[in-house]
């Protein structure tokens, strides 16, 4: 019994051993990418030809046309939106002067219904167009 539990304790001490060296080779591994990158960065912002700098000014002037499409397409769900409910609302209205004030809550219950889902799928469709942005 003595001899197992010497086994297992050294087969504990050889794992606890095996990751503190893991752990300090990743992290010399994590501080050597880290510098190498920095170094490239610095190298690379120094670099001012006349074809870096227009590479530069083309990148730049994606990311502008894609913060512009962004805000366009924001503005467009915001707007969509704010027209059915415009629609709904006028919809409701005319509904109300010609059903019958006992089948009235029916017609609401369906409208805001189909208010809601189009909302909600508004909402779904602008929710992935942001995360296919990112």
């Amino acid at each position: 019994m003595e001899n197992l539990q010497k086994t297992l304790n050294d087969i504990l001490n050889v794992g606890i051993g095996f990751y503190k060296a893991s752990e300090e080779s990743i992290k010399k591994t994590v501080s050597e990418i880290e510098r190498i990158y920095e170094d490239l960065k610095q190298k690379g912002a120094s670099e001012n030809s006349e074809l870096v700098t227009n590479l530069r000014k083309n990148l730049d002037d994606i990311v502008n046309q894609l913060n512009e499409f962004n805000l366009k397409a924001n503005q467009t769900f915001g707007d969509i939106s704010r027209q059915i409910n415009e629609s709904y609302q006028k919809i409701f209205q005319e509904i109300e002067k010609i059903v019958p004030k006992e089948q009235l809550e029916q017609f609401k219950v369906k409208l805001e219904e189909l208010n809601t889902t189009i909302q909600n799928k508004i909402s779904e469709f602008s929710k992935q167009f942001k995360k296919e942005e990112n």
